[in-house]
């Protein structure tokens, strides 16, 4: 039986009358029991803004005073609030990031306190590392990001940070949810969330299917996403298990944006593409998930985590090559099949919170494996053409008679590493928190490429991470705090030539001061930041180099949560200001890094509307999102330019089926801007989407 409806073309409003006159309403007609009548939520929402706490930092849930670092979240109100389809969506609103190259539009990339890629390993699932993707958000419950060098905890990453994507859990009461969305570029989504327990087994399930069908706003183009996600958790008093597994089958469209021609955009419709309808990313991706906790006894627990995650895919494009003054494309049809992308991770741990000396000390004491395996099987080059900017017409480019490439396919990449880590907080008095750890690392890199295969890197190395910090609760409301730490990558061979580089290292300190307001609802951050990398890596239009040193520092401030009952806020900024320090054999020295901008802000504002309970909740808000001017390449040859989108929203909670039903609409980029987000180059800089509106409805029983 299918499921989720293929909603392509349809409607808005066609679209909520379909998911509001689902059968599940007849529930109300069959004697079901009636429910709870001041639940009024058409599903489980966290209501807040206002973080809570986290495990990113040290592996264990800390408070939000307690934490010697700047960990941002979006809560699932704020997802719910902006209509977030998608990571880069729900990046807007967190400071101090900006978008990155995302692969024409299918992976998720983004520059964290001036450092990241597409590439880089940073986006992480319930803590484990993923492969490269567009991340959906039908099984996201809400995402933390962990801001400065994490490789103490999270092994090998650039020392921007880590964004943590956190799944959502079964639950021990039923919850059923079926929900639809349309848009106004045509198509939309829907999806079906169930969870419950298994009897008085001790046991709970969730099973969510997702399905997303929307044309794409361009000339041309359409995107398909199915998820299916089934989980099932077990526990009792001193035992947790949790199993979940996710398939996810995609074809969408590989976008390279547009061009920018003596540092301005090429004088053409935002509309217009520079491709072929073929430009297209098609595969499916898997990930499965293990954690086993023990309750050894009141002082220590006991952790178990499995990890394995798959994507394999192909793609094609028409590469464009240039574009001259007078408006001439010189393209190239490119392609690549049999791309396989694992990340398998194994980590076992004891958690201790014990008094020795008369000190109490939180402790981590940890083991942990990654095995990065990064394969290509084939490539192939077609040929190529030219056509003007201002013809419609792109062309009949195609790959028929392409050429296979025996020297770049086969192309292997291959990390391995095994790490023992510790960590351990020192509650010195009432006021005063010392933090010190490390972590110590093995790491294998093998690779290579061509048929006959040829191997370009063979390596090892052996790396102390260490980290510390120390904080003081100034008042039970404020907290003063400093922290080091450092950060390991490994660097991957260029993907066309390569050249392998050496690794990088980083070093960054941070020192803030965190505040809570309105009896513990709002909270307030400011922090103070200075990051150090060697030898980093840039790519410009395809082509990898390393420059010899980079730095960034800035100050990040933000305050979240609720102002009174009915108002919540989100409104923070962040300056970051991002050079290469030393490149030696580039001339790059000064340069600013590209994609990084100086000032980016945000303000987010949602209210609960005070009418009488008969007319149904209402909630009504909007939000603003700046990003300053960017430098489009490492050789700053051209910028982009400074830009403000906004967004806003209405959303009505009732029962008129005798559930929770939940209707919103959703404006995003309001005044319609045209902006450029990120730039890969010259050639491929990406365009911002235009105005959209969004109706979704749920039901929940």
């Amino acid at each position: 039986m299918r499921i989720t409806p293929r909603l392509r073309r349809c409607s808005p409003m066609a679209l909520a009358m379909a998911v509001l006159y689902h059968p599940v309403a007849q529930a109300a007609e069959t004697g079901a029991t009636a429910l709870d009548p001041l639940v009024v939520k058409a599903a489980p929402v966290d209501d807040t803004y206002r973080p809570g706490p986290t495990s990113m930092v040290t592996g264990r849930a800390t408070d939000f005073l307690s934490q010697a670092r700047t960990v941002d979240q979006v809560s699932a109100r704020m997802l719910e609030d902006i209509g977030a389809d998608s990571l880069t969506d729900a990046m807007g609103y967190v400071n101090g990031i900006t978008q990155g190259n995302t692969m024409g539009g299918t992976e998720a990339g983004f520059i964290k306190r001036g450092f990241g890629s597409n590439s880089d390993g940073s986006i992480l699932r319930d803590g484990i590392r993923q492969p490269r993707n567009t991340f959906p958000l039908f099984t996201i419950e809400r995402i933390e990001v962990l801001k400065g060098p994490s490789s103490f905890r999270y092994g090998i990453q650039e020392p921007g940070g880590v964004i943590n994507v956190v799944s959502k859990r079964p639950q021990y009461s039923w919850q059923r949810i079926i929900s639809g969305e349309g848009s106004s570029f045509g198509g939309g989504d829907a999806s079906v969330d169930v969870t419950g327990p298994l009897g008085d087994s001790g046991a709970a399930f969730r099973f969510i299917v997702g399905q997303q069908d929307e044309d794409y706003w361009r000339d041309f183009g359409s995107n398909r996403q199915t998820v299916i996600a089934p989980s099932l958790s077990w526990k009792d008093d001193d035992t947790r298990l949790w199993f979940a597994y996710e398939y996810r089958d995609y074809d969408l469209t590989l976008d390279r944006g547009t061009a920018f021609v003596d540092g301005d955009p090429i004088d053409v419709p935002r509309k217009r593409r520079l491709d072929e309808s073929w430009s297209r990313v098609t595969g499916h991706d898997q990930s499965f998930t293990a954690r086993w906790e023990q309750d050894l006894n009141a002082a220590w627990t006991s952790r178990l985590t499995y990890g394995w995650n798959r994507r394999q895919y192909d793609d094609g494009q028409p590469r464009v090559l240039s574009v001259a003054e007078d408006g001439t494309v010189k393209r190239r049809a490119d392609a690549n099949h049999g791309f396989d992308r694992r990340v398998i991770y194994t980590a076992a741990e004891l958690l201790g919170d014990v008094e020795l000396a008369g000190i109490r000390h939180e402790m981590t004491l940890g083991l942990d494996h990654e095995r990065r395996r990064d394969y290509l099987a084939d490539r192939y080059r077609g040929a190529t053409d030219t056509f003007s900017i201002y013809d419609a017409d792109n062309g009949d480019l195609t790959l028929d008679g392409a050429t296979y490439l025996d020297s770049t396919s086969h192309r292997l990449d291959e990390i391995n590493s095994t790490a023992a880590y510790f960590d351990d907080n020192l509650h010195l008095g009432e006021r005063w928190i010392l933090g010190l750890g490390g972590r110590y690392q093995h790491t294998e890199q093998y690779g290579g490429k061509g048929r006959p295969f040829v191997v370009e890197t063979d390596t090892q190395d052996n790396i102390f991470l260490p980290h510390a910090s120390l904080l003081y609760r100034l008042t039970p409301r404020t907290s003063l705090y400093t922290s080091y730490s450092e950060s390991f990558v490994p660097n991957e061979p260029d993907a066309d030539s390569g050249q392998s580089f050496d690794p990088e290292t980083g070093h960054g300190w941070e020192a803030g001061i965190k505040r809570r307001f309105l009896a513990d609802r709002l909270q307030a951050s400011l922090a103070y930041f200075e990051i150090t990398k060697e030898n980093v890596v840039v790519s410009d239009n395809g082509v990898s180099r390393a420059v010899g040193k980079s730095g960034s520092k800035g100050v990040e401030l933000s305050v979240q949560g609720e102002v009174t009952d009915r108002l919540s806020i989100l409104a923070n900024y962040a300056y970051t200001d991002a050079e290469v320090l030393d490149d030696a054999d580039g001339g790059t020295e000064g340069n600013e890094l590209p994609n990084v901008a100086r000032h980016t802000a945000s303000l987010l504002l949602a209210r609960e509307l005070a009418l009488n309970p008969d007319f149904g909740h209402w909630r009504v808000g909007g939000g603003v999102r700046y990003v300053g001017s960017r430098e489009g390449d490492s050789d700053n040859s051209f910028s982009l330019d400074d830009y403000t989108v906004a967004d806003a929203f209405v959303a009505v909670d009732n029962r008129w089926l005798g559930d929770n039903t939940h209707l919103q609409l959703n404006v995003k980029n309001l005044f319609d801007t045209t902006y450029y987000p990120s730039s890969g180059g010259d050639t491929r800089v990406v365009v911002g989407e235009p105005l959209e509106v969004t109706l979704q409805a749920s039901v929940s029983f």
